[in-house]
């Protein structure tokens, strides 16, 4: 029988070819990179792939029960990449400026509205937290009128409360029926009234 030349070239191209390919397939994988759980929340809450959250898409990540109020709570301390208060020389009136440097003396930051990735880092690496300091009436009062509608007095609720119930809540505590609370109506001892 007589052998074909070329087939000791094919034979050893053949046992290259399955060795080459057990060699790729007994390679070790990739470690995977574990991301944080808050990162992937952050992510996952980021409906508009903006790279921020507004107050609503944080609300995702704080537990489906959370009323707004505590979310809120927790959301303005963390929010501190807006712009910062001018401060001013009561002297001259005008915008105060650093004797040393030269630049502008700012105050307080004034939130954006918005919490980036970088911000809650920032804020998770704090060894002491921030806490708001905002009363709950301030906290629930969103538009900032000094009075609290029904729709915001549902917000110191869990969402998962019947709107029955927050309405029966708010209507014994609007004493004026006005359909708006006050700070002092908010306030009120209810065991008090008849």
């Amino acid at each position: 029988m007589k052998q074909h030349p070329y087939r000791k070239l094919i034979i050893t191209a053949a046992l290259g070819i399955s060795a080459i390919t057990a060699t790729a397939v007994a390679a070790p994988k990739p470690p995977k990179i574990k991301i944080p759980k808050h990162e992937s929340e952050f992510a996952k809450a980021d409906a508009d792939k903006s790279g921020s959250l507004n107050i609503f898409e944080f609300a995702k990540t704080q537990g489906p029960g959370t009323p707004l109020v505590e979310v809120r709570k927790r959301f303005l301390p963390i929010d501190v990449s807006g712009a910062f208060e001018v401060v001013i020389d009561p002297v001259t009136n005008l915008p105060a400026v650093d004797p040393v440097t030269g630049e502008p003396v700012v105050g307080a930051s004034i939130p954006d509205g918005f919490i980036t990735l970088n911000e809650l880092n920032a804020y998770r690496a704090l060894k002491t937290k921030i806490k708001s300091k905002l009363s709950k009436f301030e906290l629930a009062d969103f538009n900032g009128d000094g009075f609290l509608d029904p729709i915001e007095f549902g917000y110191l609720v869990s969402p998962r409360v019947k709107i029955d119930n927050v309405l029966r809540n708010f209507d014994k505590r609007d004493t004026d029926d006005n359909d708006l609370l006050s700070e002092e109506e908010f306030d009120s001892d209810l065991t008090t009234q008849a």
